[in-house]
């Protein structure tokens, strides 16, 4: 009688283990964090620099950035048109778009190589603050695509995306 609690006990353990570890699978994949097909935009990427990102990028809502090397003391510029005033979801994903910023400045990638950041010229200071000033860089389809994310629930997508004009 001495062997069967013995024999029992590994197998409680074994079941306890599997019910946490479902109980966690769950749990993270409720919050759409625990499955690649729940990931909400592009595949984030590092294989991209600032050379393969000139061009001009556009969403299907009307958002576009010029991204260009002038060279010399100007170095990499951009320009916007109907750019987001601020970087809230309904902002960057409105349809019709509301009117947005036409703006130009500098731009360069990130050290390592996942984002891409703007540095507006001559634009107030309110719209300074509020807009949106970096993109991620991800890709689709082995193409780059510029994009941000915005704060939603954990059932909501809202993701700006930019293509490259072709």
């Amino acid at each position: 009688m001495s062997t069967t609690p013995a024999t029992h006990k590994p197998l409680r353990l074994r079941t306890t283990a599997a019910a946490t570890t479902a109980g966690l699978l769950l749990t993270l994949t409720a919050t759409g964090c625990a499955t690649r097909e729940e990931r909400c935009g592009p595949e984030p990427t590092t294989r991209y620099g600032a050379a393969d990102l000139y061009g001009e990028w556009s969403s299907r809502r009307g958002v576009s950035i010029d991204l260009k090397n002038l060279g010399g003391r100007l170095g990499r510029t951009f320009l916007t048109h109907d750019w987001p005033k601020d970087t809230t979801a309904e902002q960057a994903t409105a349809e019709p778009p509301p009117s947005g910023i036409i703006g130009d400045g500098n731009w360069h990638v990130s050290q390592n190589r996942t984002t891409l950041n703007l540095t507006f010229d001559r634009i107030d200071a309110e719209l300074a603050r509020s807009t949106v000033h970096s993109l991620r860089i991800g890709e689709e389809n082995g193409h780059p695509v510029l994009y941000r994310q915005f704060e939603g629930g954990p059932e909501v997508c809202h993701v700006l995306e930019l293509r490259r004009e072709r």
